[in-house]
């Protein structure tokens, strides 16, 4: 019995651990450093009070520009991959994150086949598809002021990304930045 409750301890204590300090990393270069959090299932609700850890993965992230100059900070300059696999992801507005908008459905006439005959792609058309949810324009405002904003400062920025990537480990993440230098690489540890 006291080997059971050392070990139940050494569970809480070690998942305490975890909590307290998140898979995170940073990168930089001359004109901007780059901070990044990953946020696990119970700091994504904490964060929004709602969880979308379940479809996306969510990441805190902070733009710190150097040397007193203003930098621009477009949320669209990142990329997530997966180190396992050849998945890979630009962040969400946060009205695709909520399920609003629309999309292109493509419709094929015959099935798909290795190769392209230029000849014929096999694609009858392409038509708009309506989102199918509706949501509320203050719920999408809500959530948009809590994400990464684009904005050009002299002042550090913080926000969160979604990325509809789901279930992925942080240690098999790779946080890409593309600077006006060239990219900057976060590996989570």
């Amino acid at each position: 019995m006291p080997r059971l409750i050392a070990l139940a301890t050494l569970m809480v204590v070690a998942l305490a651990a975890t909590a307290a300090n998140p898979p995170a990393g940073q990168a930089g270069n001359a004109d901007v450093a780059i901070s990044a959090v990953f946020l696990d299932a119970a700091a994504v609700v904490q964060a929004t009070g709602a969880d979308y850890a379940k479809n996306y993965t969510v990441l805190e992230v902070t733009v710190t520009p150097k040397g007193g100059k203003a930098y621009d900070v477009q949320p669209d300059d990142f990329l997530l991959r997966v180190s396992s696999d050849t998945d890979s992801s630009g962040p969400l507005a946060a009205s695709q994150v909520l399920g609003a908008g629309s999309g292109l459905v493509v419709h094929r006439d015959q099935p798909l086949s290795i190769g392209i005959n230029r000849a014929n792609s096999g694609v009858s058309g392409v038509t708009a598809a309506t989102g199918r949810a509706t949501v509320p324009a203050d719920a999408i405002t809500a959530l948009q002021s809590k994400m990464l904003p684009a904005k050009t400062t002299p002042e550090p920025v913080s926000g969160l990304l979604f990325f509809p990537i789901a279930k992925k480990k942080p240690k098999d993440l790779d946080l890409v930045y593309t600077t006006p230098d060239g990219k900057l690489h976060i590996a989570f540890r």
